[in-house]
């Protein structure tokens, strides 16, 4: 710490930022306390720093100081970061409000509905992109206000000599310091979109920019120091020392400077500056920030430095470490980290060069428990909690159209572990108990996949008509619940202030304010929501479209930072980017991320300054970061007692990747420093094959007493099949197909069909005779008629998914060709009888104990018709499939004797007590029809029934007989059956 003389000019002095850096920079504050008398004020460039030196000032405090200064620095320094110091200015509170990021965005946009002609120049493709080039817009205002502030402090400098109202002088200042800057810009910048950026910066200025209040906090400090002056004789200032840890934008430089020149005046500036000649590895650490290249006459002096550094530097310290692969990449790390604990060190950094390698590395030391102490100061996202993906669940669904969301969106909102649904319905949580497990179910086995109607088909069993259990009025209410909460927004006259009432509302009816309210991210979530209240804001009434809202709200949770509350932990890790390394000191780091593409990281340019206009700005250069990450890797190798350097060897393409250009330098320098790959924990065994295996149902096991044609189709695929499904009554888990469920297009053809029908048979009875007699009368009332009911059955699936429009129009092409078909089979006197016929009936059979038994076969017939003119009756089975399909499946018929187990229930159990089911057939509801096709081959004939009856009784019994007496269960179903099997995997066909 230099001496200090009277003279009205700047003390410097310059600390070298390695492993004592805090040691000297503390004691230097205390000789400063010393020799003024005064406790001094420390200002801190970067915010890093401050808690270690406040600790330092505390270890290496004077032992002789309250017996030999006064009691005004018998405190510790006051250390604050150059942010905490500007907002604790004299008078800050006098001005406006600070405009936060939000007040800013809807400035520009209020901006944009102004002026059509900023609105034609900037525009973007998506709502999302409007936000972004929102604060692209910022930014690049800042840029320009930074840039006009040395007209600014001049105009300040002179204003605030005699200002009798400090707030009264302030705006027309500014708008006298644009008046003059702008001229001078516009002549420099030419280009046509940086002159509309100008104009919106004249737009968007105000004193509650935050360029513009940081140096008006500075001047009301000078002014602050100047009364003080003047109050009284010999009265000065505390003494101000400021620490440059880090090399400034040029503009910051200058403004800087001038204002410790003129505060200098006033009270005792010490001004600190970093020494890197004996740190800097590279001679890039030595350049200024704003020089492009090295001075020629300093090359000489700068080789000196570097070898003289390098010749002690605590090489033995660093270990350079590859991985092959990313996932080999996350475990060094892990492992690095884990040694480090275990060698007893307390206080570890991880640099994450690469962000997404260090967030593995974290997951993976999660397993050290409370052990370890985690902190990420890197910027985790906020978005990124569950929490948000909560919240973020609802706003997808505010973005549905007016017909319904998806079923995928609103059980994504269903499923979020914030909704309260007993809150929401009134009901006791028993109630509720797996309510949204059978929404799903519902969904998925009726394939509603979009629209509120379609949702309330599924509820309702509508769609699938066959179901006999009544739907759980919840399940009803639920549904409705959310639809009116989105039928609000959606007559909303939106404006900032009605869209967050709105929200509010939203997540106190839904519940999810409480359960927020009792997480730590969702606390912070909650915060950044109550920001959206404008309270008696200018833009409170602002109108935007419901998207503009939304994302706007996306953008502003994606920019905040999840901050992580600390515990007692036996070490603790701190995950930072290298810039916050800066005269910090651990006992150990690891740096991840060391390759060539990444070390060193540059900041996305921004998106309408040049390099070379922001040169001229004096605004931060690709030149600028390059110098200031040479200088903190530097200061970080030649300051932390252990540094481990990571990097993966290799691309995701398996392409070479070799370590940063500054670690191949080094390893120039130093050849005795080798890397080391990452070592791999490798086990060995030896596999032992399996041999062909069969399995024995438990005898503990209940046996089925009642048995479908889907199972015993099951039990002839393979009886591996027949026992996951049936026995074991597991499921595969299904999930929404690809297009229109073709099970539910057929179940609704159906049931056209069945409506058909029984108006068919009313009009016989009710209508004259021209319907019985007619063939043409009969011919149009039915096409008419079909076309009619078809209509009508398929309005409400059309209204909740539009895509079964299509499945409608394919049936409707079909029509005139079934309608044929009916009238062909009339004439061979067919006639309808019956449709949806549960029929069954009941085998007995023998165990291999000798003991009866008794299962019970029955299923539900499409349809049944009887013949006029003979007591034959034929079951018919529909499939809405090409007819082609059908012969196919007709060539196995005893693999799947759907049809023969329904003719059987029929005549066992006297459906039809005049007629015999002896015929049987498939009617094909999807025939290929070609243009100028007459006649359409439409239904498969059963050939040789009696026969195939016989061998199927008898293939029932055997199969049945074989399962109740515990036979042996061989896996055999071909590879066609098993790559739609439940059991695939699991059964032992599985691991031959």
């Amino acid at each position: 710490m230099p001496t200090f003389s009277n003279a009205a000019t700047i003390h410097a002095w310059q600390v070298a930022p390695n492993g004592t850096a805090l040691e000297t920079l503390a004691k230097g504050i205390w000789q400063c306390a010393v020799q003024t008398g005064q406790r001094p004020l420390v200002v801190l460039s970067t915010a890093g720093p401050v808690i270690g030196l406040r600790a330092g000032l505390e270890r290496y405090r004077p032992q002789d100081l309250s017996a030999s200064v006064q009691p005004g620095i018998a405190f510790l320094p006051q250390v604050m970061s150059s942010n905490d110091w500007l907002e604790a200015a004299p008078k800050i509170w006098s001005l406006p409000p600070a405009q936060n990021a939000l007040t800013r965005w809807l400035a520009v946009y209020a901006t944009l509905k102004k002026h059509p002609q900023l609105q034609a120049w900037f525009t973007a493709d998506s709502e999302a992109g409007t936000w972004g080039l929102a604060q692209a817009i910022i930014e690049a205002c800042d840029t320009l206000s930074a840039a006009a502030l040395p007209e600014l402090q001049k105009a300040l400098d002179l204003s605030t000599q005699n200002s009798a109202t400090w707030l009264a002088t302030l705006e027309p200042i500014l708008e006298k310091a644009l008046a003059a800057a702008y001229p001078v810009l516009a002549r420099q910048v030419v280009d046509k979109e940086a002159q509309v950026l100008l104009n919106f910066w004249r737009y968007l200025s105000g004193v509650g920019d935050p360029i513009f209040r940081r140096h008006f906090a500075m001047a009301a400090h000078l002014q602050a120091a100047k009364e003080l002056r003047s109050a009284g004789q010999g009265v000065y200032a505390r003494p101000l020392i400021w620490v440059q840890t880090a090399d400034a934008k040029p503009i910051e430089q200058d403004i800087v400077q001038a204002f410790l020149n003129d505060y200098a005046q006033h009270a005792v500036v010490v001004q600190i500056e970093m020494a890197w000649q004996t740190v800097a590895l590279w001679p890039e650490a030595l350049a200024a920030i704003s020089a492009e290249r090295l001075e020629q006459n300093h090359e000489a002096q700068t080789a000196e430095h570097i070898a003289h550094n390098l010749a002690h530097a605590p090489m033995k310290n660093w270990r350079l470490i590859s991985a092959r692969s990313f996932e080999e990449l996350a475990w060094a790390a892990a492992r690095s980290i884990e040694e480090q604990v275990m060698a007893g060190k307390t206080k570890i950094a991880l640099v994450a060069q690469d962000r997404l390698a260090a967030r593995r590395a974290r997951a993976l030391l999660a397993r050290l428990g409370p052990a370890l102490n985690i902190l990420d100061e890197t910027g985790w996202k906020l978005s990124t909690t569950r929490a948000a993906a909560a919240l973020n669940s609802w706003l997808v669904l505010l973005r549905a159209p007016e017909q319904g969301p998806s079923a995928l969106d609103l059980l994504e909102f269903l499923k979020n572990p914030f909704l309260n649904l007993p809150h929401c319905l009134g009901q006791s949580p028993e109630n509720c108990a797996g309510l949204v497990a059978e929404l799903e179910d519902l969904f998925i086995a009726r394939q509603a996949q979009a629209g509120w109607e379609t949702f309330y088909l599924a509820i309702e069993g509508v769609s699938a008509y066959s179901s006999t259990t009544a739907p759980n009025p919840l399940l009803l209410q639920l549904v409705q619940c959310i639809r009116g909460r989105l039928n609000t927004w959606q007559k909303l006259k939106l404006s900032c202030a009605t869209a967050y009432e709105a929200l509010i509302a939203d997540l106190e009816i839904f519940g999810m304010a409480q359960g927020l309210e009792q997480d730590s991210a969702g606390q912070q979530l909650l915060n950044v929501i109550h920001g959206f209240d404008l309270g008696s804001s200018d833009y409170k009434n602002q109108k935007m479209r419901l998207g503009e809202w939304l994302s706007l709200l996306k953008t502003v949770i994606e920019e905040a930072a999840y901050e992580e509350s600390g515990r007692e932990a036996a070490a603790s890790l701190s995950i930072l980017p290298l810039s916050s390394t800066r005269l910090r000191q651990f006992d150990a780091v690891v740096v991840i991320g060391c390759d060539e593409q990444q070390l060193p990281a540059y900041a996305d340019p921004p998106l309408f300054f040049s390099e070379a206009l922001n040169y001229f700005l004096k605004s931060s250069t690709i030149t600028a970061q390059y110098i200031q990450q040479a200088k903190d890797l530097s200061q970080l190798l030649m300051s932390c007692p252990q540094v481990d350097l990571l990097w993966q060897s290799k691309t995701n393409q398996a392409e070479p990747l070799g370590p940063s250009p500054w670690i191949q330098r080094l390893q120039l320098d130093f050849p005795l420093w080798q890397v080391k790959p990452a070592r791999v924990n490798l086990r060995a065994g030896k596999a032992q094959p399996l041999q062909m295996a069969s399995a024995r149902l438990s005898p503990d096991l209940p046996m089925p007493l009642s048995m479908s044609p889907s199972a015993y189709r099951a039990l002839r695929d393979c009886p591996y099949r027949y026992y996951v499904r049936s026995l074991l009554n597991l499921r595969k888990l299904r999930d929404f197909e690809e297009g229109f469920d073709a099970s539910l297009a057929g179940q609704t053809v159906h049931k056209v069909l069945r409506q058909f029908y029984d108006a068919l048979k009313s009009a016989e009875i009710q209508t004259h005779l021209d319907l019985v007699k007619n063939l043409v009368v009969r011919r149009q009332w039915m096409l008419q008629n079909l076309s009619q009911i078809s209509e009508q059955v398929f309005k409400r699936l059309i209204d909740g998914d539009a895509r079964v429009l299509g499945v409608l129009r394919d049936w409707q092409k079909q029509i005139p060709s079934f309608v044929d078909w009916q009238l062909a089979r009339e004439a061979n006197g067919w006639q309808f009888m019956n449709a949806e016929t549960p029929v069954g009936f009941d085998l007995m059979f023998q165990d291999s104990n000798g003991i009866e038994r008794a299962m019970r076969i029955e299923g539900r017939a499409d349809r049944f018709d009887t013949n006029i003119h003979n007591q034959s009756a034929e079951v018919i089975d529909y499939k809405h499939q090409r007819l082609d399909k059908i012969i196919s499946r007709a060539e196995s018929i005893l693999e799947d004797p759907q049809l023969l187990i329904y003719a059987r229930g029929a005549n066992e159990g006297r459906l039809f007590p005049a007629h015999q089911v002896n015929l049987a057939a498939w009617v094909a509801l999807r025939p290929t029809i070609k243009a100028g096709q007459e006649e359409v081959e439409r239904a498969l004939t059963l050939e040789q029934m009696p026969e195939l009856m016989s061998e199927f009784n008898e293939q029932l019994t055997e199969d049945l007989t074989q399962l109740w007496s515990g036979a042996t269960l061989t896996a055999f179903a071909p590879d066609g059956v098993c790559l739609y099997c439940e059991a695939r995997g699991i059964c032992r066909k599985g691991v031959w």
